[in-house]
C-alpha cells in the first residue's frame, strides 16, 4: 500500500472511530466558580461592645433578680454573609474596681446562687420589641426551656433555644430567619433581653461587669 492509500485508509478509520471529532452536546455548559471570602460579624446596639447601666443591687435583698429595662439590638452587620448566632458568658464577672477579693463566679442554677456568684439568662425577641418590652425579672418566660442559663460554652440560637415565643411584637418573629439551619440573613436584627440573679452575699463592693457574649458562627 503506497503512502497516499495508507493516509486515505487512516482518515476513513478515524472518521469511523470519531478520532479528532468534537463531541456534540445539547445543552452545553460554561461553569463559573465564585470563591467566597466570608467575614462573620455581629453588633450589639450597633457597636462591638455595649453597656447597660442603671442596675444597682442593694445587698439587703440576697439573690435579687434584675432584668433588662429595655432590649438591646443584635444585628448581622457582616455585609453579605448569613450567619448563626450563639450566646455565652464569662466564667467570672469583671471586677471594675480591680480590688480584693475580686469578681463573682458564674453559677449553674437560678435558685442556688451562692456567695460571690451570679447566674445569667438571655433571650431573643422580635426586632419590633418596644422599649420596656423585655420580660420582667419575675416573668415566667425565664423559667421556660427557651431561656437556659448562659455558660462559658457558646450555645447556638435556634427557634427552640433563646427564641422567646412571647416576644412577637408587631407581628415579628423571635426565631432565626431560617429555622431549618438557624441562620440570620445579612442586616437582620433581633431584640436581646437578659436577666441576672445576684449572689446571696458578696465580699466585694466593686461594680461587677457581667457580659452576654454574642458570637457569630459559620
Amino acid at each position: 500500500m503506497n503512502r497516499r492509500k495508507a493516509l486515505t485508509a487512516w482518515l476513513a478509520l478515524a472518521g469511523l472511530l470519531g478520532v479528532g471529532k468534537a463531541e456534540a452536546a445539547n445543552p452545553a455548559y460554561l461553569n463559573i466558580n465564585v470563591a467566597i471570602n466570608a467575614n462573620l460579624s455581629v453588633a450589639v446596639n450597633g457597636v462591638a461592645s455595649s453597656t447597660d447601666t442603671g442596675t444597682t443591687w442593694n445587698t439587703a435583698t440576697p439573690n435579687q433578680a434584675f432584668a433588662s429595662a429595655s432590649s438591646a439590638t443584635v444585628t448581622n452587620d457582616s455585609g453579605g454573609t448569613s450567619e448563626r448566632w450563639a450566646l455565652a458568658t464569662n466564667a467570672n464577672s469583671i471586677d471594675t474596681g480591680g480590688g480584693s477579693p475580686g469578681s463573682w463566679t458564674v453559677a449553674g442554677s437560678t435558685t442556688s446562687v451562692g456567695a460571690d456568684q451570679f447566674s445569667l439568662q438571655a433571650v431573643f425577641g422580635s426586632s419590633n420589641t418596644a422599649l420596656g418590652g423585655c420580660p420582667a425579672a419575675g416573668s415566667g418566660d425565664w423559667n421556660q426551656a427557651f431561656a437556659p442559663l448562659l455558660t462559658t460554652t457558646p450555645v447556638t440560637y435556634t427557634s427552640a433555644v433563646f427564641a422567646d415565643s412571647n416576644l412577637t411584637n408587631g407581628g415579628g418573629t423571635p426565631n432565626p430567619d431560617n429555622t431549618g439551619n438557624n441562620r440570620m440573613f445579612a442586616a437582620s436584627k433581633r431584640a436581646l433581653c437578659w436577666r441576672i440573679i445576684t449572689p446571696n452575699s458578696t465580699s466585694t463592693s466593686d461594680t461587677q461587669n457581667i457580659q452576654v457574649i454574642v458570637s457569630a458562627q459559620p
